[in-house]
């Protein structure tokens, strides 16, 4: 081993080897102290001359939140998140934080350097002018608070300062869904559209845009009229369309209506149909809702459609993610107990669903006294 532990009282110290100053052609060392055990001290040294030996050895106190924000998202964020989800944290880095925050040694690194930062970008943060908005520059933060958190797990700082910051207050935004009357004008207008069935399994399951258009044969249980959720379809700049898993990383399973059913028998039997004319040209990946050759369908392009579909219908738009809050707004009203609807959405728990669906409860409210009142009359 090219270092050294020794005991010291009650606590373990280390010094290894750096190798040569390329300045002075002297050998560096470094030293570190008051590790509680020696398991401690063996660990951290070992993973040390390790850093060295890969060359993403540095000295913490001489970073700089540039290059610390570098090596978190090589090191941390690429092998640890979804594409997409690294992508946009390259995208806040490189373009927001490097430029403002990045000179800054990360051990000099202050509460007020990121409250300053939050209020710059809030009044002028946009790349071509103003400021952004309250819930990015919220997003800023959690991506800092989490890169300093892992910082602090690797003994590069002593504290998260991202923990003394108070992100900018956000203005929750009132969800907009169709009722049951809207909802059968936008199926009745779209019943002539390719996407037709797609429209209706969002409608009729809540599953996310991703989920519906990565949906396979497989994924479905024609017996029990059952879907099960166990991709998602997305896409990645200079990629493309990949699959993933759900966002939620788990498989759900969805109870269905017999017409869905049907409606999607009509569509395997028109995929059989067209893989007989294409023949070894189809693209055959499983997918329920594909393209003619059996590639997926382009989100963009259906997404066009869509909007098309809303203007033609005369309802007031609402996003296709809407959808899915249309699906479990007319479920709660019926009287569906929140438990069954957080279980079709996906949300790791039934607090989610409540708290995003609280606009439902104040009526469910006066709908459970009236029937109490009959109760006891």
């Amino acid at each position: 081993m090219r270092g050294s532990i020794k005991k010291d009282g009650n606590s373990w110290n280390v010094v290894f080897d750096l190798g040569k100053d390329p300045v002075t052609g002297k050998r560096k060392q470094k030293r570190k102290r008051g590790f509680k055990t020696k398991k401690e001290a063996e660990k951290y040294i070992n993973e040390q001359l390790n850093a060295i030996d890969k060359g993403t050895y540095f000295e913490p106190s001489e970073i700089t939140l540039s290059e610390y924000l570098d090596y978190w998202l090589e090191n941390h964020a690429k092998p640890n998140t979804a594409h997409r989800t690294y992508e946009n944290y390259q995208y806040m880095i490189n373009l927001h934080l490097k430029p403002v925050l990045g000179p800054i040694k990360i051990s000099k690194l202050q509460p007020s350097h990121l409250q300053e930062y939050y209020a710059q970008k809030l009044s002028n943060g946009k790349i071509d002018e103003g400021g952004l908005s309250a819930q990015s520059v919220k997003h800023h933060h959690r991506l800092i608070f989490k890169a300093l958190k892992d910082a602090v797990k690797w003994q590069l700082i002593v504290r998260n300062v991202a923990e003394a910051v108070t992100p900018p207050k956000t203005r929750k935004v009132e969800m907009q869904t169709w009722d049951n009357e809207q909802v059968k004008v936008f199926l009745n207008v779209s019943k002539d559209s390719p996407y037709y069935p797609i429209y209706l399994t969002a409608i009729n399951t809540g599953m996310r845009r991703g989920e519906v258009l990565g949906l396979r044969w497989q994924d479905i249980d024609f017996d029990n009229n059952i879907v099960y959720v166990r991709q998602s379809l997305q896409e990645v700049k200079n990629v493309g369309l990949t699959f993933k898993e759900p966002k939620s990383g788990k498989t759900r399973s969805i109870s269905v209506t017999p017409s869905l059913i049907k409606e999607l028998k009509k569509i395997y039997k028109q995929q059989l149909e067209n893989k007989l004319l294409i023949g070894q040209g189809y693209k055959d990946l499983d997918l329920v809702f594909a393209q003619r050759n059996g590639k997926p369908i382009q989100p963009t392009e259906m997404a066009r459609n869509y909007r098309k579909i809303v203007d033609l219908s005369g309802l007031p738009y609402i996003r296709f993610h809407d959808l899915r809050h249309t699906h479990a707004t007319l479920l709660l009203k019926q009287g569906v107990h929140p438990k069954v609807v957080s279980e079709r959405l996906g949300h790791s728990t039934i607090g989610i669903t409540m708290d995003t669906y609280t606009h439902v409860l104040p009526n469910m409210q006066k709908e459970a006294a009236l029937l109490l009142e009959q109760l006891i009359k």
